[in-house]
């Protein structure tokens, strides 16, 4: 074979990969749907928002992770399903409907998705603490056939809010919020290892703040010691230490948690000898990572626009699993390995709107990434 047709056959085969990779859009949002009676002010104008989101949300994207979608008391989530179903999204997956008798809502949690759903599940956290006692929260998963012999992994989640600015890490919620992530973990090690080498993400509103906490705060004594810290592919400095703490669980190193946040059902599982977790993946948070330079941008807003941004908070994330590989010199070692897909774009969209009583279509910025497969 001539040099001129081994090299004109390589960039044919080149091309022809080229070729039938698509985009694949996905997208995370909390709606602030929240069930009847609950609302601002005399109304936050739910079922205008629903008309919004189906008509310039939906149709943008090809798989969507809604929180906050509550069905229960009305039919705005079976409103967005239809809107999925005419924006070509015709394939949906949502948790389980509960009982108000039972003093429980559902989780407010809804897949949308252009493709078809070839494998499901779900589990259901215990129940939290405050207000949020009253949602069965819990996390989706599904598997998705994008054509080609190509399959995406979507994990999707709301946890445990905190009702209150920088709660200790013994205070309740983060306590609840530490253990619906064990479980999490737990539910991602169980489904990903018959599939740990396909595009795995898992997203929602984790209500973690991944912001380091500021300085005046580390001093009262509730944090460990940033120097104690080591993680070969997580830059410590640049986070909180309950994101830290989320990002190891999710991995599986529960060791890697920082001791403020170990509670008694994790250092059981620390400790247990047949343990369901090890560290089997390595966990990259995208919005984080496409910042230039990366940082953690607030994805809270003020809905209504009166007062300016209403919490700089990062609570919302879009994580890539992939499966694990010790880094041996520097971060990118774990980031850029061979892989059969490309994120080449991750960021925050604010959703701002114009001649309406309301800023913004939610108290939550979306997060989204575009994914070439």
């Amino acid at each position: 074979m001539s040099k001129f047709l081994y090299v004109y056959i390589l960039i044919t085969i080149l091309f022809a990969k080229i070729a039938i990779m698509k985009n694949v859009k996905i997208l995370s949002y909390n709606l602030y749907l929240r069930p009847p009676p609950i609302h601002d002010e005399w109304s936050d104008y739910k079922n205008k928002r629903v008309e919004l989101i189906g008509e310039n949300i939906i149709p943008n994207y090809d798989i969507i992770a809604f929180e906050e979608a509550f069905g229960s008391l009305n039919f705005r989530k079976e409103k967005l399903i239809e809107y999925g179903k005419k924006s070509g999204l015709k394939y949906s997956y949502t948790d389980k409907a509960q009982s108000i008798l039972k003093l429980s809502i559902d989780g407010g949690l809804l897949i949308l998705s252009r493709y078809p759903i070839v494998e499901k599940d779900q589990i259901q956290y215990p129940r939290g603490c405050h207000s949020d006692w009253l949602s069965i929260k819990g996390a989706l998963y599904v598997r998705l056939d994008i054509g080609d012999n190509k399959f995406i992994n979507i994990f999707s989640t709301h946890l445990q809010a905190s009702y209150e600015d920088y709660p200790p890490p013994s205070s309740k919620s983060p306590q609840v919020r530490m253990n619906q992530i064990l479980r999490l973990s737990k539910f991602i090690h169980k489904k990903m290892k018959y599939h740990e080498n396909e595009p795995c993400f898992v997203m929602g509103d984790f209500n973690v703040d991944a912001v380091r906490q500021p300085e005046e705060i580390e001093k009262k004594g509730w944090y460990t010691d940033k120097s104690e810290l080591v993680d070969e592919d997580l830059d410590v400095y640049a986070h909180s230490n309950e994101f830290i703490a989320l990002v190891n669980i999710l991995k599986g190193n529960l060791e890697g948690v920082p001791d403020e946040y170990m509670t008694k059902e994790i250092a059981d599982e620390l400790l247990s000898t047949d343990s369901e977790l090890s560290t089997k993946f390595n966990v990259r948070e995208l919005i984080y990572d496409f910042q230039v330079p990366k940082s953690h941008p607030w994805t809270m807003d003020n809905f209504r626009g009166t007062t300016g941004k209403y919490e700089i908070k990062s609570y919302d994330f879009i994580f890539e699993i992939t499966p694990h590989k010790e880094c041996t010199t520097t971060e990118e070692d774990c980031t850029n390995e061979e892989k059969d897909y490309n994120v080449y774009e991750a960021k925050v969209v604010e959703n701002e709107i114009t001649g309406n009583k309301f800023k913004y279509l939610s108290d939550h910025f979306s997060v989204t990434a575009t994914v070439s497969i």
